[in-house]
């Protein structure tokens, strides 16, 4: 009482540049085979079905009858479709993945901007082959004009003294996987760009959130977290905007913590959205703490959370030992106390 329908599908594949190079030469066919065994139970419903259709005709049943007994026949059906791939398909995706881990861990280690006075740590795990984290450096000279001695308005005159500044960013693609790491790239290159005209973090922020919101409507990632930072190292001064990312905190010599909160909501979410700038003055051997929540939010077996109270309480102890040792004890802190479930990520600002 068995028996079997089998199809095959062709189709021809033409090499575009939306396809990655090698999966299909031109005109090589994919081979897409299904497999549906039509057996007793699917003879049973559909004599239920035809039954029914009986029924209602010699007893005039109602529209939700009908849908009843094409319900009860839709789920007794079951087709179970089984996709054969070419033998080079696997090794191909699996390569891309590769590829996409490289290229994410290239961006993850572009090298940081050495600045004097300020020195960066930081450290990265993925939860995946590729995640969503990412990490954002830029220094640069910012000249210094004045009002001319003229009188004459709307005249400057232009100051020799330049004091270099040094920007730094954490953020975080909601969820984690391909989709979140394309969406990384294009964050990190759109701060890249807009970093080379604009200078106070919510300027940043602002225009990256115009670009971004439009690029990620049509995908499934509905925003992205930020955190960014402008120290001038000099003069001390450090200017913040926050875009929904966890607050980061500055660890003074004498223990205190200082969270750098200010508002803003995620980025991606109103293309019209204006962030906020907020300013401190920075000490002598403050270290300045950023990172992601795949950090605090680690659960253990009885699915409590890491936290940040216990963060702070590790960073704290730690404050006088070199960022490299503080990062080592935080990550094996971190690691027994959970399993990796969300990328994790932190970066500490000595500032001299």
């Amino acid at each position: 009482m068995e028996a079997a329908l089998r199809f095959e599908l062709r189709v021809e594949v033409l090499q575009t540049s939306a396809l990655p190079l090698g999966y299909a030469a031109q005109g090589a066919p994919i081979l897409i085979e299904h497999d549906m065994k039509f057996n007793r139970r699917l003879i049973g419903y559909l004599i239920i079905y035809i039954a029914g259709c009986i029924y209602l005709i010699l007893n005039n049943g109602t529209l939700a009858t009908a849908l009843l007994f094409g319900l009860i026949t839709i789920i007794g059906i079951s087709i179970k479709p089984r996709m054969t791939q070419t033998a080079s398909l696997s090794p191909m995706l699996d390569s891309d993945l590769r590829m996409a881990k490289g290229v994410q861990e290239a961006i993850m280690d572009l090298p940081i901007p050495n600045v004097d006075g300020i020195i960066i740590n930081r450290f990265y795990l993925p939860a995946d082959w590729v995640g969503g984290d990412f990490t954002f450096f830029h220094s640069r000279e910012n000249d210094r004009f004045s009002a001319a001695q003229s009188g004459i308005t709307g005249v400057v005159k232009w100051v020799s003294h330049q004091e270099t500044f040094i920007s730094v960013s954490i953020g975080d693609v909601a969820g984690h996987g391909v989709s979140s790491a394309l969406i990384m790239a294009l964050t990190t290159g759109l701060l890249s760009e807009v970093a080379q005209s604009s200078i106070t973090p919510a300027d940043v922020l602002d225009r990256v959130n115009a670009h971004l919101s439009s690029h990620i409507s049509q995908s499934d990632i509905r925003y992205v977290t930020c955190m960014y930072l402008t120290i001038y190292p000099q003069s001390r001064r450090l200017q913040y905007c926050r875009a929904g990312h966890p607050p980061a905190f500055v660890i003074r010599k004498d223990g205190k913590c200082i969270d750098l909160d200010s508002p803003g909501v995620f980025l991606g979410m109103f293309s019209d959205e204006k962030y906020t700038n907020s300013e401190m003055t920075l000490e002598a051997g403050d270290r300045i703490v950023l990172y992601s929540d795949g950090i605090t939010e680690t659960r253990n077996s009885i699915r409590d959370e890491f936290g940040i109270d216990q963060l702070k309480a590790i960073l704290i102890n730690t404050r006088f030992e070199p960022a490299s040792k503080a990062i080592f004890h935080l990550k094996n802190a971190v690691s027994e106390f959970g399993p990796l479930n969300d990328d994790q990520t932190m970066i500490l600002i000595d500032v001299s």
